[in-house]
């Protein structure tokens, strides 16, 4: 029985491992990206440098060998007895060679240092992006109010008219009176243009358009405004939005780590959170290992990690893991490849 069973196992191996091996791997690598995020922004807010390595492939070789022997004997004296045997053995083998791709190159790095453009940014709102939460990490600053800032150095706090402006524009886009368009000027060149609907809409949704405007100091007789990238306001026809790079994003959620006490001195200042009456985004940290974590790093001798049960954190984490995909477009061919076999 045992013998059928290992000559069985002589067919095609490979497929039976494919569910496991994708879910598995899959799995794994998901945890690692988490993982090694939440360990750049752990490592911007102590002033090291972060460090990006994407897995380039992952290739399973297996190896299964059998051997069956058998013997059989007859013994010519009277003394001797008659002999036979039968053995069987097996050998299997799961190696698999993993590459490693640190992520390197002009490209790459000016991916990262230069600000998000607004056209992407509104295009992933109208796509369905929440702008509540992109409009938090992704801006700096619209027409001169001010985000929880990663450039200004004395106050960093967000404005709490920035805060509020957030919340309505979220209000705003569920209930359809907002709303951005692709336009294209005389010289062909694409211009984006945010609306303010006006009409068909209760008395409340007004009073919150109105107060939107209000905020940004846009001029009411307008209900359209042509967005650019700027730091302030210029024309009474325009929507100025700074927007931020990739660093900056992390930079930003680096100023809501808790950092230990014994540690303070080798990291910069966070954010003064006390006058909030909600973080938008929290890392927890402990000498001791947490028991339950979206996400966890042990650098210089303590855990920093994203509660599991914290989903406005998970949800800001999450959009930090898409919106570095999408900067993860342009490949170094020179870059250097680490190659380990594993057992």
């Amino acid at each position: 029985m045992g013998l059928g069973l290992l000559l069985a196992s002589c067919g095609s191996y490979g497929p039976k491992t494919m569910d496991r091996d994708q879910i598995n791997y899959g799995n794994s690598i998901g945890d690692t990206w988490k993982n090694q995020m939440l360990a750049n922004i752990v490592k911007i807010r102590f002033v090291d440098m972060p460090v990006f390595v994407d897995v380039g492939s992952i290739v399973s070789g297996y190896t299964l060998s059998t051997t069956v022997n058998g013997r059989l004997g007859f013994s010519d004296n009277f003394v001797g007895g008659n002999s036979q045997g039968l053995g069987a053995s097996g050998t299997y083998t799961d190696r698999p060679t993993i590459t490693y791709m640190p992520k390197t190159g002009d490209d790459y790095l000016r991916a990262i240092l230069e600000p998000v453009a607004p056209s992407s940014l509104l295009a992933l709102i109208q796509a369905g992006y929440s702008s509540e939460l992109l409009f938090t990490w992704a801006v700096e600053a619209i027409n001169g109010v001010h985000n929880w800032s990663v450039t200004r150095r004395k106050d960093s706090t967000a404005d709490p008219e920035f805060i509020e402006y957030v919340q309505l524009m979220q209000e705003l886009q569920i209930l359809g009176a907002v709303g951005f368009e692709l336009t294209k000027d005389a010289n062909n060149k694409h211009d984006i243009v945010f609306r303010l609907k006006k009409e068909g809409l209760s008395e409340s949704t007004i009073a919150k358009s109105r107060r939107v405007g209000e905020i940004i100091s846009l001029d009411p007789s307008r209900d359209q405004f042509r967005v650019i990238y700027a730091p302030f306001k210029s024309d009474p026809d325009t929507l100025a939005i700074q927007t931020r790079s990739v660093i900056q994003m992390l930079s930003a959620m680096a100023g809501f780590i808790d950092v230990p006490a014994e540690k303070a001195a080798h990291a910069v200042p966070g954010y003064d959170a006390a006058t909030s009456s909600k973080r938008p985004f929290q890392v927890h940290s402990s000498a001791e290992k947490p028991d339950d974590s979206f996400a966890q790093v042990r650098y210089e001798g303590y855990w920093y990690w994203i509660e599991n049960a914290d989903l406005t954190s998970k949800r800001v984490f999450t959009l930090m893991l898409f919106m570095t995909t999408l900067t993860n477009q342009a490949t170094d061919p020179n870059a250097p490849v680490l190659t380990i076999p594993t057992s």
